[in-house]
């Protein structure tokens, strides 16, 4: 019952976008984790375990947060309250729920939001896919599946790739390897057809962390799976390179003034350097940071492009430095947990890949720190279980595992 609740929470950000009730189903959202804490509680599935690192930052982060939002305006303090309700809500599933059990949640979730998408919004995807076949004439039309923006759609369906692709690799069936593996294609398309350039760069970066370091150049192409995908990829690529090659030119537009190779990351260094100003400008804001959202762009005037920059506007120097710290120690968190010659058949296969992503994708938009969009809300519940398991030398578990009492005889 956890799970489906935690897995269905997940599931209704994904129509966090759509208009007037997208704000409905973020706040169902997180009213069904904390339901599932309740309910875990409830059912006595809790085990109590001390705080980790990263939960204590979050916790601190919340509290900071409704102080100062506090001082805010409009619904400051109520966003705050609701960022540490579901930081609580999540610490308690984390030790309720396993991280591997929630990271299969995570990726079937995530292939039912691409069902979903392809069942719904298949026409626009096909739009945005079908001007880059046309050279771009007329403009590129960039894909924005159930009213998220291009660049939210590059972090969304990027890291459902991640977590459809571990479930490719641990499936004992055949049809759910091949539904995972046209989920994590589709995915891909999506990013593409968004015309999100970070998104893919971060998949290239993270698909480098997967095969280098995680599960290994020859143990990955030992897969006959994978073999035989790569040998169809390479005979398509040869037999269409230049449609291919100009293909992806025109989706990423990487000849254009505005978004080209020449553009300085699309504008971004620019709002970047005005995003450090404006946190050097405010003392108060440097050392407590302005709460929760304070960096949105209808609250400064600017929109940060960079998750970093937001993190450190809305939490502070100190907080904000914890937080990115507890991120960018993630990946490495997600390898020591697995001893390195077990990590290509562990059950937490490619998720420091998936940590990689998140962290470099974030780089270029604003999305790491948030509850209101799957990927976020799905990273923030794996990184707090990830900061409860040891590392692999020291062995044991941080969480006791919970098993269902026996039925007795009278």
């Amino acid at each position: 019952m956890i799970q489906f609740l935690v897995g269905f929470a997940f599931y209704l950000t994904f129509f966090a976008a759509q208009g007037s009730i997208g704000t409905i189903m973020q706040m169902a959202a997180l009213l069904v984790t904390a339901v599932a804490a309740v309910y875990a509680l409830v059912i006595r599935r809790f085990e109590p375990a001390p705080l980790s690192v990263a939960e204590i930052v979050m916790y601190l982060l919340g509290i900071d947060y409704v102080f100062m939002g506090v001082f805010g305006e409009g619904n400051a303090v109520l966003l705050s309250m609701a960022f540490l309700t579901t930081v609580i809500a999540m610490s308690i599933v984390c030790r309720s729920t396993s991280l591997e059990a929630l990271l299969d949640i995570c990726g079937r979730v995530a292939l039912a939001g691409i069902v979903t998408i392809v069942l719904v919004d298949h026409q626009g995807a096909a739009t945005a896919l079908a001007s880059g076949l046309h050279g771009g004439r007329g403009g590129i039309v960039r894909f924005t599946p159930l009213g998220l923006h291009p660049d939210l759609t590059g972090y969304v369906f990027g890291a459902c790739t991640w977590l459809m692709a571990r479930r490719a690799v641990l499936a004992s069936s055949f049809f759910e390897r091949v539904a995972m593996m046209g989920g994590m294609l589709a995915a891909c398309l999506f990013v593409l057809a968004a015309s999100s350039r970070s998104g893919l760069i971060a998949l290239v970066v993270s698909s480098g962390v997967a095969v280098f370091i995680e599960y290994g150049f020859v143990r990955l192409f030992s897969l006959r799976w994978v073999r035989i995908a790569s040998v169809l990829a390479v005979i398509v690529g040869l037999a269409f390179a230049s449609k291919i090659g100009a293909f992806i030119t025109t989706m990423l537009e990487l000849d254009s003034n505005l978004r080209g190779v020449s553009s300085g990351g699309t504008g971004r260094t620019e709002l970047w350097a005005r995003g450090v100003a404006t946190f050097f400008q405010d003392p108060l804001m440097f050392l407590f940071g302005g709460g929760f959202r304070s960096s949105n762009p209808d609250v400064i005037g600017f929109s940060t492009e960079s998750s970093y920059i937001s993190i450190l506007l809305d939490s502070g120097a100190f907080f904000g430095a914890a937080v990115i710290l507890v991120f960018w120690y993630a990946p490495l968190k997600a390898l020591k947990i697995v001893p390195r010659a077990e990590r290509h058949g562990s059950r937490l296969i490619l998720l420091p890949s998936l940590m990689t992503f998140l962290i470099v994708e974030s780089v270029f938009n604003r999305y790491l720190l948030a509850i209101g969009n799957p990927a976020s809300l799905m990273s923030l519940l794996i990184l707090l279980s990830l900061s409860l398991r040891p590392n692999a030398e020291r062995g044991g578990s941080a969480v006791p595992q919970w098993t269902p009492a026996q039925p007795t005889s009278t």
